[in-house]
């Protein structure tokens, strides 16, 4: 799949997408420094916590 081929409206296409994101957020946070660790992986929920409310179904029926 290409860039130009992406839906962002679509959830499995989102959801891979973000995994992709997740998983290179990660091998950057592990391949820093352990003093700086904590504040990537707390920096990371922050993200992902944001991008779980905004796509939550739920929140947009209210």
């Amino acid at each position: 799949m290409s860039t130009g081929d992406f839906d962002p409206d679509d959830p499995v296409e989102a959801s891979e997408d973000l995994a992709v994101a997740a998983a290179d957020a990660l091998s950057s946070i592990e391949a820093s420094p352990l003093d700086e660790r904590a504040a990537g992986f707390d920096a990371m929920a922050e993200q992902l916590r944001r991008e779980l409310e905004r796509s939550d179904p739920a929140r947009s029926t209210s």
